[in-house]
């Protein structure tokens, strides 16, 4: 039969929670009593039962994080950084993958209740109204990381970076260095902050700048190498005249631009400029090395589980959105004309 706290108690002569105290390291106790507790500990190979643990504090200590896409690059960054915020606390966290999918997202949302997690990181596509009235039925809070809810009244933490202002520095980034016939490779519409919000950067500074919008110069695609490869196929064989430059939203569409570019006998940044999104670490290794925007997803998702963490720990403040700093980092794919 397996050895319970109560028996631990029993063998030490203290009470089971003062057993807890010494496990837990909640309240001092003597040094004596200390060592003779965990010598008895060590003589059973005792460990406690997490879920009985949890009935009693109402805490597991485990965090769940819901992502699009665990194969991307950007939310593996990302999760490294809650990881490290996380496992300094104390806490575990449970990754769960749901494809973007509103459906799956509230299912997870679902069974992780039922899993009595503390809190909720949640990284999606489109947070919908929908989306926003389940988090907010939730017994645990919920921070958005990466995204921000398309619903004006969410009411929930957000940590993010600025894209519309990222991608707008991007084409006046351009302009300074002579360009004016800008083109656009961006997320699909349905993705809120990555794929809308980036293009209504693209067009704010367009506007700003007295530059025309060329529509046979914007494409929406996958955030993949195909993505880049057939935006870029499609407005060179759509446009009368090519772009001096490209605006692409992310550097994997960047890449893959760039090779249907090297397909046409096209270079860049000789005839097309390209400036990427993310700063990823293969950014440096293809040829020629990317200029891109620096978004330090490891340090988004830090401040995320930070704002989670004080949530659980019951220091409430009112639902904000912080923004993480971007920064253009100029390399050999942006030539000034």
């Amino acid at each position: 039969m397996a050895v319970t706290i109560t028996d631990i108690a029993k063998e030490a002569g203290v009470s089971i929670s003062t057993v807890s105290r010494v496990m837990n390291n909640t309240k001092p106790v003597s040094p004596e009593l200390r060592d003779r507790v965990y010598a008895i500990i060590d003589k059973h190979h005792f460990s406690p039962n997490i879920l009985a643990q949890s009935l009693i504090t109402k805490k597991t200590n485990i965090v769940g994080v819901i992502v699009p896409d665990i194969s991307n690059a950007v939310f593996g960054a990302l999760t490294k950084g809650i990881n490290s915020v996380c496992t300094d606390k104390g806490f575990t966290i449970m990754v769960c993958e749901s494809g973007g999918k509103t459906e799956s997202e509230i299912k997870l949302l679902n069974i992780l209740e039922e899993r009595h997690i503390d809190g909720v990181l949640f990284a999606g596509v489109d947070v919908n109204t929908e989306l926003v009235q389940e988090m907010q039925k939730k017994s645990y809070p919920v921070v958005l990381v990466t995204q921000e809810a398309s619903s004006k009244e969410s009411h929930i933490t957000t940590v993010i970076h600025d894209n519309v202002q990222a991608v707008y520095d991007v084409v006046q980034f351009l302009h300074e260095n002579g360009h004016e016939r800008i083109a656009y490779i961006g997320g699909l519409a349905n993705d809120f902050s990555s794929g809308k919000k980036r293009l209504d950067g693209y067009k704010k500074a367009m506007r700003d700048l007295g530059l025309k919008i060329n529509d046979s110069y914007i494409e929406q695609r996958e955030f993949s190498l195909d993505g880049g490869y057939e935006g870029m196929k499609k407005i060179y064989e759509e446009s009368s005249r090519l772009p001096s430059a490209v605006v692409a939203g992310s550097d994997l569409i960047a890449i893959g631009a760039i090779k249907f570019l090297s397909s046409k006998h096209v270079s860049v940044p000789a005839d097309i400029s390209i400036v990427g999104f993310d700063d990823l670490d293969y950014a440096v290794y293809i040829r020629p090395e990317l200029t891109t925007v620096r978004i330090p997803y490891f340090e988004e998702g830090q401040k995320a589980a930070e704002a989670l963490l004080k949530s659980i720990e019951g220091q409430e403040t009112e639902p904000a959105i912080e923004y993480i700093p971007h920064k253009i980092i100029r390399r050999e794919t942006v030539k000034s004309i």
